[in-house]
Protein backbone atom coordinates (compact mmCIF):
# COMPACT_ATOMS: atom_id res chain seq x y z
CA UNK A 1 0.00 0.00 0.00
CA UNK A 2 1.47 3.39 -1.00
CA UNK A 3 2.47 5.88 1.66
CA UNK A 4 0.01 8.73 2.23
CA UNK A 5 0.64 12.43 2.79
CA UNK A 6 -0.34 12.03 6.45
CA UNK A 7 2.06 9.12 6.93
CA UNK A 8 4.86 11.09 5.28
CA UNK A 9 4.27 14.10 7.53
CA UNK A 10 4.13 11.86 10.61
CA UNK A 11 7.36 10.13 9.54
CA UNK A 12 8.96 13.56 9.05
CA UNK A 13 8.03 14.75 12.54
CA UNK A 14 9.07 11.43 14.11
CA UNK A 15 12.40 11.59 12.28
CA UNK A 16 13.04 15.08 13.67
CA UNK A 17 11.95 13.86 17.13
CA UNK A 18 14.30 10.89 16.82
CA UNK A 19 17.18 13.25 16.03
CA UNK A 20 16.38 15.35 19.09
CA UNK A 21 15.86 12.21 21.20
CA UNK A 22 19.10 10.44 20.18
CA UNK A 23 21.77 12.34 22.11
CA UNK A 24 19.84 13.00 25.36
CA UNK A 25 18.63 9.39 25.43
CA UNK A 26 22.21 8.07 25.30
CA UNK A 27 23.30 10.46 28.04
CA UNK A 28 20.26 9.52 30.11
CA UNK A 29 20.89 5.83 29.53
CA UNK A 30 24.48 6.17 30.83
CA UNK A 31 23.17 8.10 33.84
CA UNK A 32 20.46 5.51 34.56
CA UNK A 33 22.97 2.65 34.35
CA UNK A 34 24.82 4.14 37.33
CA UNK A 35 21.63 4.29 39.41
CA UNK A 36 20.24 1.24 41.17
CA UNK A 37 16.55 0.58 41.58
CA UNK A 38 13.47 -0.42 39.68
CA UNK A 39 12.62 3.17 38.66
CA UNK A 40 15.92 3.55 36.80
CA UNK A 41 15.48 0.16 35.12
CA UNK A 42 11.93 1.03 34.08
CA UNK A 43 13.15 4.35 32.64
CA UNK A 44 15.88 2.53 30.68
CA UNK A 45 13.33 0.02 29.37
CA UNK A 46 11.05 2.88 28.31
CA UNK A 47 13.92 4.64 26.49
CA UNK A 48 14.78 1.38 24.70
CA UNK A 49 11.20 0.69 23.59
CA UNK A 50 10.54 4.29 22.47
CA UNK A 51 13.83 4.41 20.54
CA UNK A 52 13.06 1.09 18.84
CA UNK A 53 9.51 2.17 17.96
CA UNK A 54 10.71 5.43 16.43
CA UNK A 55 13.42 3.69 14.43
CA UNK A 56 11.13 0.96 13.07
CA UNK A 57 8.41 3.41 12.00
CA UNK A 58 10.86 5.84 10.36
CA UNK A 59 12.89 3.24 8.47
CA UNK A 60 9.73 1.37 7.38
CA UNK A 61 8.33 4.65 6.07
CA UNK A 62 11.53 5.26 4.13
CA UNK A 63 11.23 1.78 2.61
CA UNK A 64 7.62 2.50 1.56
CA UNK A 65 8.63 5.85 0.08
CA UNK A 66 11.46 4.29 -1.91
CA UNK A 67 9.37 1.32 -3.04
CA UNK A 68 6.24 3.20 -4.11
CA UNK A 69 7.44 6.63 -5.19
CA UNK A 70 10.70 5.54 -6.82
CA UNK A 71 10.14 1.80 -7.49
CA UNK A 72 13.52 1.33 -5.79
CA UNK A 73 14.03 -1.95 -3.91
CA UNK A 74 17.83 -2.18 -3.79
CA UNK A 75 18.04 -1.26 -0.08
CA UNK A 76 15.12 -3.41 1.15
CA UNK A 77 17.43 -6.11 2.51
CA UNK A 78 19.56 -3.58 4.41
CA UNK A 79 16.44 -2.00 5.91
CA UNK A 80 15.22 -5.44 7.03
CA UNK A 81 18.62 -6.24 8.56
CA UNK A 82 18.70 -2.90 10.38
CA UNK A 83 15.19 -3.48 11.76
CA UNK A 84 15.91 -7.04 12.94
CA UNK A 85 19.28 -6.05 14.36
CA UNK A 86 17.67 -3.26 16.38
CA UNK A 87 14.87 -5.56 17.58
CA UNK A 88 17.40 -8.18 18.74
CA UNK A 89 19.62 -5.60 20.42
CA UNK A 90 16.64 -3.99 22.18
CA UNK A 91 15.45 -7.41 23.38
CA UNK A 92 18.87 -8.27 24.79
CA UNK A 93 19.06 -4.81 26.35
CA UNK A 94 15.70 -5.33 28.07
CA UNK A 95 16.80 -8.78 29.28
CA UNK A 96 20.01 -7.30 30.68
CA UNK A 97 17.95 -4.93 32.83
CA UNK A 98 16.41 -7.89 34.62
CA UNK A 99 19.59 -9.88 35.15
CA UNK A 100 23.11 -9.00 36.25
CA UNK A 101 24.45 -11.89 34.14
CA UNK A 102 23.31 -10.17 30.95
CA UNK A 103 25.03 -6.85 31.75
CA UNK A 104 28.50 -8.03 30.71
CA UNK A 105 27.03 -9.73 27.63
CA UNK A 106 25.23 -6.51 26.76
CA UNK A 107 28.49 -4.55 26.89
CA UNK A 108 30.14 -6.94 24.42
CA UNK A 109 27.04 -7.02 22.23
CA UNK A 110 26.91 -3.21 22.15
CA UNK A 111 30.45 -3.03 20.76
CA UNK A 112 29.67 -5.71 18.15
CA UNK A 113 26.39 -3.92 17.32
CA UNK A 114 28.19 -0.61 16.72
CA UNK A 115 30.47 -2.33 14.22
CA UNK A 116 27.68 -4.29 12.48
CA UNK A 117 25.29 -1.32 12.32
CA UNK A 118 28.14 0.87 11.07
CA UNK A 119 28.86 -1.55 8.23
CA UNK A 120 25.13 -1.86 7.41
CA UNK A 121 24.77 1.95 7.38
CA UNK A 122 27.66 2.27 4.94
CA UNK A 123 26.28 -0.48 2.69
CA UNK A 124 22.75 0.98 2.86
CA UNK A 125 23.96 4.48 1.96
CA UNK A 126 26.26 3.41 -0.88
CA UNK A 127 23.48 1.29 -2.39
CA UNK A 128 20.96 4.13 -1.98
CA UNK A 129 23.26 6.39 -4.00
CA UNK A 130 22.22 4.26 -7.02
CA UNK A 131 18.72 5.77 -6.84
CA UNK A 132 17.95 7.39 -10.19
CA UNK A 133 16.18 10.37 -8.59
CA UNK A 134 17.76 12.89 -6.26
CA UNK A 135 15.38 12.17 -3.33
CA UNK A 136 13.95 15.69 -3.35
CA UNK A 137 17.43 17.22 -3.61
CA UNK A 138 18.76 15.47 -0.49
CA UNK A 139 20.02 12.08 -1.71
CA UNK A 140 23.74 12.88 -1.45
CA UNK A 141 23.60 14.74 1.89
CA UNK A 142 21.50 11.92 3.41
CA UNK A 143 23.75 9.16 2.06
CA UNK A 144 27.05 10.84 2.89
CA UNK A 145 25.89 11.62 6.42
CA UNK A 146 24.93 7.96 6.86
CA UNK A 147 28.34 6.88 5.55
CA UNK A 148 30.11 9.20 8.01
CA UNK A 149 27.91 7.86 10.83
CA UNK A 150 28.68 4.27 9.78
CA UNK A 151 32.44 4.86 9.65
CA UNK A 152 32.37 6.43 13.12
CA UNK A 153 30.34 3.52 14.53
CA UNK A 154 32.74 0.96 13.02
CA UNK A 155 35.70 2.58 14.80
CA UNK A 156 33.73 2.27 18.11
CA UNK A 157 35.79 5.01 19.82
CA UNK A 158 34.26 7.59 17.45
CA UNK A 159 30.74 6.26 18.09
CA UNK A 160 29.62 9.49 19.86
CA UNK A 161 30.42 11.36 16.62
CA UNK A 162 28.53 8.62 14.77
CA UNK A 163 25.47 9.22 16.93
CA UNK A 164 25.62 12.96 16.17
CA UNK A 165 26.01 12.24 12.43
CA UNK A 166 23.07 9.83 12.71
CA UNK A 167 20.98 12.60 14.30
CA UNK A 168 21.89 14.91 11.40
CA UNK A 169 20.86 12.14 8.96
CA UNK A 170 17.51 11.88 10.80
CA UNK A 171 16.91 15.63 10.35
CA UNK A 172 17.72 15.33 6.63
CA UNK A 173 15.38 12.33 6.39
CA UNK A 174 12.65 14.34 8.12
CA UNK A 175 13.01 17.05 5.46
CA UNK A 176 12.86 14.34 2.74
CA UNK A 177 9.56 13.10 4.20
CA UNK A 178 8.15 16.64 4.36
CA UNK A 179 9.16 17.34 0.75
CA UNK A 180 7.68 14.00 -0.36
CA UNK A 181 4.41 14.89 1.39
CA UNK A 182 4.18 18.08 -0.67
CA UNK A 183 4.74 16.27 -3.98
CA UNK A 184 1.80 14.59 -5.69
CA UNK A 185 2.23 10.83 -6.22
CA UNK A 186 3.80 9.81 -9.51
CA UNK A 187 1.68 8.07 -12.15
CA UNK A 188 3.52 4.78 -11.46
CA UNK A 189 2.54 5.00 -7.78
CA UNK A 190 -1.09 5.71 -8.62
CA UNK A 191 -1.21 2.81 -11.11
CA UNK A 192 0.40 0.41 -8.60
CA UNK A 193 -2.26 1.16 -5.94
CA UNK A 194 -4.74 -1.72 -5.70
CA UNK A 195 -8.39 -0.78 -6.19
CA UNK A 196 -10.48 -1.68 -3.15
Amino acid sequence: MPITKGQLNLAGWLSIANALFAIPSIAMSWFLEAIEGSGAKLSQALLTVVGLGLFVYIISSLKKLLNYRFQFHDVDIYISLLIWGNVILATVSLLSLGSKRFEWTMGILSIIAFIVFGILSIMFATRLLRLSGNLYGLLKPFCYTNIVSGICLVTVFLSPVGVIAGAVADVILGVIFFRAAEQPPALEEILSTPIE
